[in-house]
């Protein structure tokens, strides 16, 4: 049985990141629509999503491009994400790696994990990267369980 994140369990990181990177956390919950929340929780339980790295990638991107909050998207992402893997009895690999999809690298322009992550990051809220490349990086950055 899979694990999956509430909106309280993505509210409680979000307020985490404020507190630990920076920005400003409007109470009690910061969010710009609580709304696209619920949206992203039921979605990311769906059956249509079977694979943890294909849901852990769906609250990475939905978090960030739908943008729920004031706030730290894309810092909750990144730990919602990474917390979604970890819940379900999985890791990341402890080198990440590019991964090439259709010609195309994912992410571009990065080396080692911290870069990895940041260009991410910065490539999905761009819109430079797909829901289905994310789905493709972290089944191959992933270690989890079969369900």
């Amino acid at each position: 049985m899979t694990d999956h994140l509430t909106a309280n369990d993505i509210v409680h990181m979000n307020e985490r990141c404020i507190r630990a990177y920076g920005g400003t956390f409007t109470p009690p919950e910061n969010l710009s629509d609580e709304e696209v929340l619920n949206k992203v929780v039921e979605e990311a339980a769906a059956e249509q999503l079977q694979k943890p790295a294909s849901k852990a990638a769906f609250y990475f991107h939905a978090i960030i491009t739908r943008k729920a909050f004031l706030d730290a998207n894309e810092s909750t992402a990144l730990l919602a994400s990474r917390t979604f893997i970890l819940l379900n009895g999985g890791s990341f690999h402890k080198k990440l790696k590019v991964v090439a999809q259709n010609e195309q690298q994912i992410p571009e322009n990065a080396a080692g994990n911290q870069q990895i992550w940041l260009r991410l990051v910065a490539q999905t809220s761009s819109g430079a990267l797909s829901l289905e490349n994310l789905e493709e990086w972290f089944s191959r950055n992933t270690t989890v369980p079969k369900i």
